[in-house]
């Protein structure tokens, strides 16, 4: 039998991307540390506190985003069985956008109440559904050149059992399903952007427990399929 080179372990990814993702929410306090001399100079210290609320605001929402994105790539990635190509390149293109996102919430908070306040919500959205689109765009061009797409699940996963075709449509519903809703929101920007804001903002709030949603939502995909 020929000697090939396999795949890296799953283990040198997460590591790689606990480190991404520290690098990223360490990023996200530096604005609001810079905040620091000009509120300490101010003769209305709480008034200065308060008037920076957009970069206070932004960094809440930049955090919750980035640590539910970790949540839920750790609670999905304890059930993947080694990688190949389409997986390594996945988890490296949701890297590219948890290292993007401290450019979303500074550009988010530096615009908000300004007449660029539009562009601001429109480059955080980008940030914020990016690595969505990007995961469809990946897979569809996969399958166009017939690619492996194909995941090994362990077998107390939901989609272990189902044949490869039925579990890529599966993951393409779920990966489609906030993709869709980001191209609305994103879009929102140019009619109302504090709508398109607000838009965002429940959705964020949403992913909060990912175990509760995966749990709510893989089975109804699932079952779209059966």
């Amino acid at each position: 039998m020929a000697k090939e080179f396999k795949h890296i372990s799953h283990k040198l990814i997460d590591t790689l991307s606990d480190g991404v993702f520290s690098i990223a929410l360490t990023l996200l306090g530096l604005d609001v540390v810079s905040l620091v001399h000009e509120i300490s100079e101010s003769e209305d210290f709480n008034g200065a506190m308060f008037e920076n609320w957009p970069t206070f605001l932004a960094y809440v929402l930049g955090f919750v985003v980035l640590f539910s994105w970790w949540y839920q790539y750790h609670v999905l990635g304890q059930y993947v069985v080694g990688t190949n190509a389409t997986i390594v390149w996945n988890h490296g293109l949701t890297m590219a956008w948890v290292a993007l996102m401290p450019f979303g919430v500074a550009i988010l908070a530096e615009n908000l109440r300004t007449p660029n306040m539009k562009w601001g919500v429109f480059y955080f959205g980008i940030c914020l559904f990016g690595q969505y689109w990007t995961s469809v765009l990946q897979r569809i061009v996969v399958n166009l050149f017939r690619g492996d797409t194909s995941i090994t699940w362990t077998d107390d996963f939901l989609l272990t059992g189902l044949s490869k075709r039925d579990q890529n449509r599966a993951l393409v519903i779920f990966l489609g399903v906030p993709a869709l809703l980001g191209f609305v929101f994103v879009s929102l920007c140019f009619f109302n952007p504090w709508v398109a804001l607000v838009g965002y903002t429940v959705y964020i709030f949403t992913t909060l427990n990912p175990v509760k949603s995966l749990n709510s939502l893989l089975p109804r995909f699932v079952k779209l399929i059966g």
